[in-house]
């Protein structure tokens, strides 16, 4: 495949202690630009993010709200010609970049890292949460003739010409499954890597397990006619 430039997206909000580390371990010799969207944080996030990003960097606040809202702005800022999406909490390992970047190098439209796949594995799961991961996998397969092994770790890379096909509308948590059923229903060619989840690095989790999954599960259960 021609050369690519490679742009990651990393939506943030409260997250000193975290995003440092994550920028430390970045894999600049595939990572282009990064530009690193903040929900209006007040803590020291934006004084450890911008300590760590290149002159070419960007760290941008989000004029809107919600997590699929910071990488639906973050679309029109990047300019690479493929766009990775990752959390800025620990768990997602920069080291793993080059894996998912080198199967789209070989054509693939839509890389999901994936927890449950072999190979993978997570050091964060509760039974609860790995029951609730891995129901909404296999409904998010069964209604929507997908065939991942983890619709809900949004680790992923999409090509710039495959983002061009979706028509994203979701402003939070449940983007992640919106982007999955829509990636498939626009015929993009899916891939998935195995990867490993570690525990965040610092604070607490954002992600309220009873009411996001109402929304994700109702998000899943959408006939996305739109």
């Amino acid at each position: 495949m021609r050369s690519m430039k490679v742009s990651l997206i990393i939506p943030t909000r409260n997250e000193e202690g975290c995003i440092g580390g994550v920028l430390k371990e970045m894999p600049h010799d595939v990572v282009d630009e990064i530009v690193v969207i903040d929900g209006r944080s007040t803590d020291k996030t934006a004084e450890e993010a911008k300590a760590h990003l290149r002159h070419h960097d960007k760290f941008v606040t989000q004029k809107g709200k919600g997590y699929g809202g910071a990488f639906r702005e973050a679309f029109d800022i990047v300019t690479g010609d493929v766009i990775i999406m990752m959390d800025a909490d620990g768990s997602h390992n920069p080291a793993e970049i080059p894996a998912i970047v080198e199967k789209v190098r070989r054509g693939y439209e839509y890389v999901m890292a994936s927890r449950y796949m072999t190979g993978g594995h997570s050091e964060d799961d509760t039974i609860i949460r790995w029951f609730g991961n891995r129901m909404f996998t296999w409904l998010t397969n069964v209604i929507h003739g997908t065939n991942v092994t983890d619709s809900l770790y949004l680790f992923t890379a999409i090509t710039r010409d495959g983002l061009k096909k979706l028509n994203l509308k979701s402003t939070g948590f449940e983007f992640c499954t919106e982007i999955v059923v829509k990636a498939h229903r626009a015929g993009l060619k899916f891939a998935e890597v195995p990867a490993f989840e570690r525990r965040r690095y610092a604070g607490k989790t954002k992600v309220n397990a009873f009411w996001h999954g109402l929304k994700i599960l109702r998000m899943i259960m959408r006939r996305y006619r739109d």
